[in-house]
């Protein structure tokens, strides 16, 4: 019988929630088809009710316990300058056994991540492609990935934009990304706790 994963993100923001959400269930869908007893993967992420950056830490513990009821994962997600902030909610949630959190943690903001596909930004349609990072490590390396990104693609609608990138970037240029990489093994680790992998 294939088991059914589901997961839960905490974002700063909805633009982090929607680019983190569909890349999560792509990466999952990826490892799973790897695996020799694949398990399927929720298409649409149980979503939590409260910004990580907006909310009072007890507010974001509720949610996140909330949510642990019906999630496999609790995707948790910081800019690295608050890091402590997920160790804490770690620290101040009891899960259930059937659950584990793993932090995303980008370098700086989640807009490196979205900057990490050079060939995808250069595709759309107004982008200013002498602004676009060579290299997803080069990204990393952007003071402020959300400025440069809204220089390069100038749009209105980041949510759209977000989700557009988060279908369509290059899982395995993500992956040339250390935090990224910290990441995927994070989650790793965690499906094998719990006997998925």
């Amino acid at each position: 019988m294939t088991r059914y994963l589901t997961i839960g993100p905490l974002t700063e923001g909805p633009e982090d929630e929607i680019f983190l959400g569909v890349v999560a269930v792509r990466q999952l869908k990826a490892l799973a088809a790897r695996h020799p007893e694949p398990f399927d993967v929720a298409d649409s992420p149980l979503r939590g009710s409260y910004s990580t950056a907006r909310a009072a830490h007890e507010r974001i513990c509720a949610d996140a316990a909330d949510l642990a009821q019906d999630c496999d994962l609790l995707l948790i997600h910081n800019d690295h300058r608050e890091l402590n902030k997920i160790e804490k909610i770690r620290q101040d949630v009891a899960l259930p056994p059937h659950c584990r959190i793993v932090g995303v943690v980008p370098v700086r903001e989640t807009e490196a991540w979205l900057l990490a596909d050079g060939p995808l930004l250069a595709s759309l349609p107004g982008a200013v492609a002498g602004l676009i990072p060579s290299t997803g490590r080069e990204a990393e390396k952007v003071s402020d990935p959300k400025a440069l990104l809204s220089r390069i693609l100038p749009s209105d609608d980041t949510r759209e934009l977000a989700e557009f990138l988060g279908e369509r970037v290059d899982l395995d240029l993500l992956r040339t990304l250390p935090a990224y990489q910290q990441w995927c093994a994070e989650l790793t680790a965690a499906l094998k706790e719990l006997h998925f992998l």
